[in-house]
């Protein structure tokens, strides 16, 4: 929900599932880059620094959980692979013990990448092509027949737009933290960092973030801001709203839906030259 009596364009609250309306000083997103382009306001859109996020695009992954019902000779680190399916893989049961919940057997957590092609196989089908690879990795453990390790439980969590897909020219194309809107943050590992696509590069950019926040906050009080953008009145969740109930499927990352605002808030909005959106 955006102000649209001022030139910036400023954020006047969020409005969440359940017609809830929460505010803040800053708004930091952290959705991915194909959420944001598809949840960024109109009155955005002509913003360059919103127009470039266009040419960013996210690729489809596949994060696997495999237990097996023996310990494996893996190692106590991330592994990046030389398969062609599995970018990089660890054994939870090394990496995480507490997460693996056995340490006698092992866990692997690998990430099925690039996965475009697999997203509408089955799971039986990406578990098997899956074994072939790790009858690479681990020669004299695993069979893809299963005579070896034995499989005892897998998961497969598709995520058709996950990091974005790095290709020429796509540097300038990354947000720095701060954008032309005074009260909104970018962070992601899509936004200007020094890394690529990356749990580091996330880290850093969420920290690069909170600084960019913590500065116009010493600005602000310096004086250097003479008006804070209005915000809307919170709302709690209204146990009657139509989308009370709606919730991410299982073994979805992430669901982006674009809300109907309730009427009184379109008329708060209203009274104050905001745009809806």
């Amino acid at each position: 929900l955006v102000n649209d009596n001022d030139k910036d364009k400023t954020v006047a609250g969020l409005l969440l599932r359940g017609e809830e309306i929460i505010t803040g000083d800053a708004y930091v997103n952290a959705m991915p880059v194909d959420a944001i382009k598809k949840l960024k306001p109109d009155a955005w859109k002509n913003m360059e620094y919103f127009d470039k996020l266009v040419g960013l695009r996210g690729v489809p992954v596949m994060n696997l959980h495999i237990w097996f019902d023996r310990k494996l000779s893996t190692v106590d680190n991330l592994i990046f692979s030389r398969s062609k399916l599995l970018s990089v893989y660890a054994d939870m049961s090394q990496t995480c013990r507490g997460y693996a919940n056995d340490d006698d057997k092992s866990m692997l957590e690998l990430v099925f990448a690039p996965a475009a092609g697999w997203l509408t196989k089955s799971d039986d089908q990406i578990l098997a092509a899956t074994m072939e690879e790790l009858e690479r990795l681990f020669p004299e453990e695993i069979r893809a027949d299963g005579s070896l390790a034995r499989v005892t439980k897998f998961t497969c969590v598709k995520t058709p737009t996950s990091v974005y897909e790095t290709l020429p020219g796509c540097e300038a194309m990354r947000p720095t933290q701060k954008s032309p809107v005074p009260n909104f943050y970018m962070a992601g590992d899509f936004s200007k960092q020094r890394y690529l696509a990356s749990m580091e590069g996330a880290i850093l950019s969420g920290q690069l973030a909170a600084k960019a926040v913590a500065e116009a906050a010493l600005e602000r009080e310096g004086g250097g801001v003479v008006a804070e953008p209005r915000k809307l009145r919170e709302r709690l969740i209204n146990p009657a709203a139509a989308d009370i109930d709606e919730r991410t499927p299982d073994m979805t990352m992430y669901n982006v839906k674009l809300g109907t605002v309730p009427k009184e808030v379109e008329e708060e909005l209203a009274s104050a030259g905001a745009v809806v959106v």
